[in-house]
């Protein structure tokens, strides 16, 4: 069996915090003050308007960033700190997963069984072995193995319900009966937990040990589920006060696990020479999840149970439940080396560590930061420096890729501005148990009233765009944006809208309220407090319902407390800002089991449709499949209309046409990144397929 059931020990993503104020100054246009040019910036080694074939200049929009890839939020310092550092596999230009320090990568299944001692382990392997080639065939069954009284079985694809049907021929072996336990227990109680599975008495019966962030354990044992309960209960009661609550979740004859597998791609190294191997893959997993690094998805690492390696340049990760989403989750984990992680745990956050990319730091001050190109390392480009710059460092000058606008207009004209891919996206939540909201088709008309491109003008200076879409734009598994299907005619609009209000119940009286029977249509909209871009923002959606006829009460929350005011409940309408996960994991937000402040599921949505097109989306390994399930429950979304998505961030940087001669000929669905940029350095020709003509068999 596979352990799929969403845990109550999920707890609310630091990120949904941590942007709520999405659109202050995390995505305000960046503007550098004009001020007098030191004199020391007169001499500076680097002039960039001067024509340097050999280097690129990259100007930004602040000051230096400091060079740690778990410390720097800002986007220009992740977008250095890019060419510096490599994950396992990341997004490449067309917005699809490619290798990085792994080659390749393939997912498996592992199916683990004990018996009672190693005669039955192996007389159960050569039952399996004796079967018809074809059924085994039929099962992707790739490898069978003992070990003591273990019996691991290995597939080549994850899901189904292939365990199932080789569990039944393995029934008549007699497989122990294994006890899955949850422990409700705090993170102070880690150490007893830890000391239990460790103890001779129960170390052969305690088969795995996994915990969550909040403390929350799980553990798999070989026990019946009351004599394992009595057991531990045993063990903690001197030991550990109070006693944490122990939940039997299911009992199975088999542990299955989703295995990862990614093969290090040989011959790079680290600037010291050393090779890269799975310790430092470990130990950068093991350090990012004890600390409170700012990692985008990090949720998605909680599901790992243990990285090993089975063979050289193998990196093996074994995760406790089914979770596709896992894979992309890696390209925002950048690998760091074991050995300088073991010397800089008290100083980290001041550390920068050394990096795995094509570039390494060649020299820095207090103006710029030069990178040479590493010999042997990453695609081979006509440059062997690129020189990043502070705002104010060569006043006047607009570099080969700028963060600001150049100016003046006559310079600005040589550039071309380049959207970077979206980090955040801002909604409006509907609270869909609130009386006057429960009801799809007054979520959907009060959206219809909202034209985000009228709001964007009510924000003067925000670097925001229109998103349409529940998943983050530009990838490979998003659906594409589609327009309201009565298009942008603000009338027409207005027109559907009232039509709809009215078929759920909702009248205009007599001048002009929405009313069903004597009850006006009063709304609560919740914004963070002290934030004048949400205050202009919540004062024009107003307007847009009052069109309707709706009175729209604006409350301002205080941002400590905004969190707890949603999950509360004490909302009807919600401004939400949360940043993108790096692929499709979108379940936190609108399965029901995350509703009740179990999870980020403020709208308090449960609709067992979606509930299942999300299950099926997080259990989807088929790379062909996927883009299919994430349409799905797109489309059930709309249908439901639990929130509008707004807008997402608007960054561009600015490129020197005359330097990148091959920009014409590249897209960007994602969006640019300073490295998708090097490869239009090369003026190449495009490559041709040659063409020729087959005969019919």
């Amino acid at each position: 069996m596979t352990l799929n059931l969403p845990s109550r020990s999920w707890t609310l993503p630091a990120w949904l915090v941590g942007v709520l104020l999405l659109g202050g100054s995390a995505c305000r246009k960046e503007s550098v003050p004009p001020g007098p040019k030191p004199a020391a910036e007169a001499a500076a080694p680097v002039r960039p308007g001067r024509a340097m074939s050999d280097r690129l200049v990259v100007r930004l929009p602040g000051e230096l960033p400091l060079l740690n890839p778990y410390v720097t939020a800002e986007e220009a310092g992740r977008q250095v700190l890019d060419l510096l550092h490599e994950p396992l596999v990341r997004y490449d230009r067309e917005g699809r997963l490619a290798p990085a320090l792994a080659e390749e990568w393939k997912w498996r299944q592992e199916m683990t069984c004990w018996f009672a001692n190693p005669e039955a382990a192996r007389a159960a392997a050569h039952e399996l072995q004796d079967l018809p080639a074809e059924r085994r065939s039929r099962w992707d069954l790739e490898a069978i193995a003992t070990e003591a009284e273990a019996l691991h079985l290995r597939f080549t694809q994850p899901g189904g319900m292939v365990t199932a049907d080789v569990g039944r021929v393995l029934a008549t072996s007699g497989p122990v009966r294994l006890s899955f336990l949850r422990i409700l227990a705090p993170p102070s109680a880690r150490w007893v937990l830890e000391s239990f599975a460790r103890d001779p008495e129960h170390a052969p019966n305690t088969k795995r040990l996994w915990f969550a962030e909040d403390g929350t354990c799980e553990m798999v044992c070989t026990r019946p589920a009351l004599q394992a309960q009595q057991r531990l209960t045993q063990w903690l009661a001197p030991r550990y006060h109070p006693m944490p609550e122990i939940q039997l979740i299911d009992e199975a004859s088999a542990l299955v696990e989703p295995v990862l597998d990614f093969r290090l791609r040989a011959g790079v190294t680290w600037p010291d020479g050393s090779a890269i191997t799975v310790e430092d893959v470990r130990a950068t997993l093991t350090q990012m999840l004890a600390r409170a690094w700012p990692v985008v998805g990090k949720e998605a690492f909680q599901h790992i149970q243990e990285v090993t390696s089975p063979e050289p340049g193998l990196v093996r990760v074994t995760y406790r439940r089914a979770h596709s989403p896992a894979l992309p989750g890696w390209t925002l984990l950048p690998i760091l080396p074991a050995a300088w992680l073991a010397q800089h745990v008290s100083d980290f956050p001041e550390s920068e560590p050394p990096g795995a990319g094509a570039w390494q730091v060649a020299r820095r001050d207090a103006d710029q930061l030069i990178l040479e190109k590493r010999s042997g390392q990453g695609m081979a480009v006509p440059i062997r420096q690129i020189v990043v710059l502070r705002a104010q460092a060569g006043a006047g000058q607009g570099g080969d890729v700028s963060w600001p606008a150049p100016r003046p207009l006559a310079v600005a004209s040589s550039y071309v501005p380049l959207r970077l891919p979206a980090r955040h996206q801002l909604m409006l939540v509907w609270h869909t148990e609130a009386a006057p909201l429960r009801d799809p088709r007054v979520r959907q008309a009060l959206s219809l009233a909202v034209d985000r491109e009228e709001l964007l003008s009510r924000l003067p200076g925000m670097a925001l765009r229109v998103q349409d879409g529940f998943f983050p734009p530009g990838c490979w598994f998003s659906p594409p944006a589609s327009e309201p299907d009565v298009g942008r005619v603000p009338a027409a609009r207005r027109s559907r809208a009232l039509e709809l209000l009215k078929s759920a119940g909702w009248l205009q009286d007599v001048e002009g309220r929405l009313r069903q029977l004597a009850q006006a249509m009063r709304l609560r909209l919740v914004i963070p407090a002290e934030n004048a871009d949400r205050q202009r923002l919540a004062e024009a959606l107003a307007a847009s319902w009052k069109a309707l006829g709706v009175e729209v009460e604006v409350t301002e929350v205080p941002a400590g407390s905004y969190l707890m005011e949603l999950q509360a409940g004490r909302f009807d309408i919600a401004l939400v800002a949360a940043g993108f996960t790096p692929g499709w994991d979108v379940l936190p937000w609108w399965h029901s089991s995350q509703r009740s402040g179990l999870g980020p599921n403020v709208s308090q949505l449960s609709d067992p449709q979606l509930d299942l097109l999300l299950e099926a989306l997080m259990t989807e390994f088929d790379p062909a499949q996927t883009p299919g399930r994430v349409a799905a429950v797109e489309a059930r979304l709309r249908q439901l209309q639990p929130a509008l998505p707004l807008f997402t961030d608007e960054d561009r940087l600015h490129v020197l046409t005359s330097r990148f001669p091959a920009l014409s000929g590249l897209t960007f669905p994602r969006g640019c990144t300073l490295r998708d940029l090097l490869p239009a350095l090369i003026d190449a020709p495009r490559p041709t397929r040659p063409l020729r003509m087959l005969a019919p068999d």
